[in-house]
């Protein structure tokens, strides 16, 4: 299963169509589309956020904006509190980028704002509230991560 599947099926329980949807997340309807489609960037970079918040134990939405709510996020505010977070817990950007499974420079630019996490982060963020849906079970539903989900409900 991917990220896309688990956001159709997520609009789809609350019966909204993708216009709606797109038009209440402020994203152009035919890029909405290839969120679900799995072909966005979000496909690879929200379950490496989702794993960063596991790893800091902190809730995903705290890492994009201080607020944990949409309104306050923006594009270039996860890099610093995902830093800040490292650095609190003592954790080197080696054995972070190693967990996560990234190479070096690719978890460095995620720290500095670099990475498309920037982007992806507050667009799920909203779908997240859009759907009524705490963003990590975006990428847990039912408790597992969607790329071992055959399927849910």
């Amino acid at each position: 299963m991917k990220l896309g599947d688990v956001l159709r099926k997520e609009r789809q329980a609350r019966g909204l169509s993708a216009a709606d949807l797109s038009a209440r997340i402020g994203l152009a309807e035919a890029e909405y589309e290839r969120l679900e489609q799995g072909l966005s960037p979000a496909e690879k970079w929200g379950p490496v956020l989702a794993k960063i918040a596991i790893r800091f134990e902190t809730p995903t939405s705290r890492l994009i904006c201080a607020s944990g709510r949409s309104v306050d996020a923006g594009a270039g505010g996860c890099g610093p509190r995902i830093r800040a977070k490292r650095e609190e817990r003592g954790d080197t950007v080696e054995a972070v980028a190693q967990y996560l499974e990234l190479p070096f420079a690719e978890y460095a630019a995620v720290e500095a704002g670099g990475s498309p996490i920037e982007e992806c982060a507050p667009v799920l963020l909203r779908f997240a509230e859009a759907v009524d849906q705490p963003i990590f079970n975006l990428f847990y539903p039912c408790g597992i991560a969607f790329e071992k989900l055959e399927d849910y409900p």
